[in-house]
Order: C-alpha cells, then sequence, then structure tokens
C-alpha cells in the first residue's frame, strides 16, 4: 500500500467551521486562530482535517451557487497558516447541499438535481479557487456518507472528480465508504485506476468505549457507568439487555487484539485486494473516557495503523476528545505524544 506522506499525523478542527450551531462571526474569528496552527505545528502535527459547512460561504438559500466572499476568507486563511508553519491540509465539506451524515430522510442529494447541481458547483468553485496550490491540500468530497447503497454515490463522486480535474488536474481527492465512512464499507466503494484517489474510513472502534455517555446517544447517554480500555464486556452486561455482551462476541476482554482483528477484517482485506492509498479521516475517545483508558486507546489504534502506513487525523483539536481544555489555554501532553506517535 502507498502511504499518503505527509499526512501521517492529523487533527481535524471540528466545530470551527462545521457544526457550529447558531455561531458566527464572533466564533469563526476567535474559535481557531493562527496561534492554534502554529501550536500543532510544534507538536508535531503534520497535517489538520478541515470540516466546513456549505452554509458557512453559501447564505442564501434563494441564491444557491452564489458564495459570500467574506466567508471563504476563513478557509482561505487556514490554508494560508498552514503553509506558513509546513502543515497539509484536507478540506472536508462536511454538511453538503441536500447531505448531512445526521439528517436521515431529509437527506436529498441523490435524488434531488437541485441539490446534486450544488454539491458539483461548490466543488469545481473550490478547484478553480484552490488551483494554484499543490500537494499541500486535498480536497474531501463527502463526509460520513450514510445511504441505502453506496451505488448513487459512486456515480456522483466520480462525476465530482471529473468536474475538479478539468480545473485542478494534479488535485488528489479523498472519497470515503458509506454508513459513516465504516470500515466494512470500503469494499462497495467503486476503484478506479487513478492514483489521484484516496479512499478514506474512520475508526472509532470499540464505539462502546470511545462514545461512552455520549449525549446524542439515546440510551448510552443514561448509562453512567465508566468504561475503561481495555474492558470486559460482561462488566457492562447489565446494558439494554446485554447488548454490549452480544456486540463483541468472542471476546472476554476487549483490546488491541480486538482492534487488530477488526482492521483485519474489513480494512486489510480493501488494502490487500485493491492496493490502493487508505487514509482514516477520523478517530478519537470522548472526554468521557477516562484518561489513562484513552491515552492507551490512541496509543493501540495509533501503532496499529503505523504499522500499516495509514495516515489519520484525531477527532478533534477541540471539543470531541480532551486533547485540548474547554478554554484552549492548556492541552494533555501525553495526549498529544500518543497521536503523534
Amino acid at each position: 500500500m502507498k502511504q499518503l506522506k505527509g499526512y501521517m499525523h492529523g487533527a481535524n478542527l471540528g466545530h470551527w467551521l462545521s457544526q457550529y450551531g447558531s455561531k458566527s462571526e464572533a466564533h469563526w474569528n476567535s474559535y481557531i486562530t493562527k496561534k492554534d496552527i502554529a501550536r500543532m505545528a510544534e507538536w508535531g502535527i503534520d497535517h489538520i482535517r478541515l470540516p466546513v459547512d456549505y452554509m458557512l460561504f453559501e447564505t442564501d438559500e434563494n441564491k444557491p451557487m452564489t458564495y459570500d466572499e467574506a466567508r471563504l476568507t476563513y478557509i482561505d486563511n487556514a490554508i494560508d497558516w498552514c503553509g506558513e508553519y509546513g502543515i497539509n491540509l484536507i478540506l472536508d465539506l462536511h454538511h453538503a447541499p441536500g447531505f448531512f451524515f445526521g439528517n436521515g430522510e431529509k437527506n436529498d442529494l441523490f435524488t434531488n438535481a437541485t441539490s446534486r447541481a450544488r454539491f458539483l458547483a461548490i466543488w469545481r468553485m473550490f478547484a478553480i479557487r484552490y488551483r494554484g496550490i499543490g500537494d499541500r491540500l486535498i480536497f474531501e468530497l463527502l463526509n460520513e456518507l450514510v445511504w441505502d447503497s453506496s451505488d448513487p454515490w459512486n456515480i456522483l463522486w466520480q462525476e465530482a472528480c471529473d468536474i475538479i480535474w478539468r480545473e485542478s488536474p494534479m488535485r488528489r481527492i479523498i472519497v470515503g465508504s458509506n454508513r459513516w465512512n465504516s470500515m466494512d464499507e470500503l469494499k462497495n466503494l467503486a476503484v478506479i485506476d487513478d492514483e489521484r484517489v484516496i479512499y478514506t474510513f474512520h475508526c472509532y472502534e470499540p464505539f462502546w468505549f470511545t462514545h461512552q455517555r455520549a449525549q446524542w446517544i439515546p440510551g448510552m447517554r443514561d448509562y453512567t457507568k465508566p468504561c475503561e480500555y481495555p474492558f470486559r464486556p460482561a462488566d457492562h452486561a447489565e446494558y439494554n439487555g446485554g447488548s454490549v455482551v452480544r456486540d463483541y462476541a468472542g471476546y472476554d476482554i476487549v483490546d488491541r487484539r480486538y482492534l487488530e482483528d477488526r482492521l483485519k477484517k474489513s480494512l486489510d482485506v480493501f488494502i490487500e485486494t485493491t492496493g490502493k492509498t487508505v487514509y482514516c479521516g477520523e478517530y478519537g475517545a470522548i472526554v468521557n473516557c477516562p484518561r489513562d483508558s484513552a491515552i492507551r486507546w490512541l496509543e493501540d489504534i495509533g501503532s496499529l495503523l503505523n504499522e500499516r502506513g495509514i495516515g489519520r487525523a484525531v477527532w478533534s483539536y477541540r471539543g470531541f476528545s480532551a486533547i485540548t481544555s474547554p478554554d484552549n489555554e492548556s492541552w494533555d501532553a501525553e495526549m498529544v505524544r500518543a497521536i503523534v506517535k
């Protein structure tokens, strides 16, 4: 497998230009600044994944495919700051016209011609806007596809690639698997004979540990017993009628061996079958995880991906994990070491 050089130890800038709720200029001007990029460079971060929502810059639903130049400047700044500090950048369309991973039946990217046209127009705009920037910028077409089948996505992402390459012929492009970028769905992605395409997945295994007490997940939100890593499924047998025991059947202890088995089952098969470059766009352990357990997990998943030469970006520099403090004034040095190790 070909290694994605310069994109090995990264961090997501989540909740800045994406999933920002009702926040606006005050938030965008302060949540991430040039100082943060300098800090990450000092840590040894070699790239960031920058999630952006289309509503940031396509601000008037009555004027689709019209873009707010002032809002686009936030993306410009991130790219410029990264260039100054020798960090590469992946531009990820996190919320697209007609698609967001949490919107369920509201999504119409594959059924509405207008949403499709807006999606393609955004990527043409980015291709033109940033065509003077070389390999330090990669485009990621869509975050966490969730659809009944990968078939319509396989058609659309190839169309988007063609549109981008007309304007920026050497631009590398990341395409992701179905079911929240599941490793198990990589096999259903179309694979083309073009080295400019990189295939991505997300890894939050074991989900029971990495998302414990997540407020947006019914049931888990109300289960307050902490989960360590490694953990015994039997210690959480009372949850949801024994679902943890069923989900991790065959493992008395969920540890590095479990992670290795998960990677072998899906990821390694895809790599061996296709020989394509693969990238992990998200991995991480929620702030609710016991700190020492989170560090052990980061070390285990990091070393397993290192063994395979797979680059990745932790979710997230701020917010989901406990890498930085809530006020962004300090950070967990041991956690950072585990990420860039």
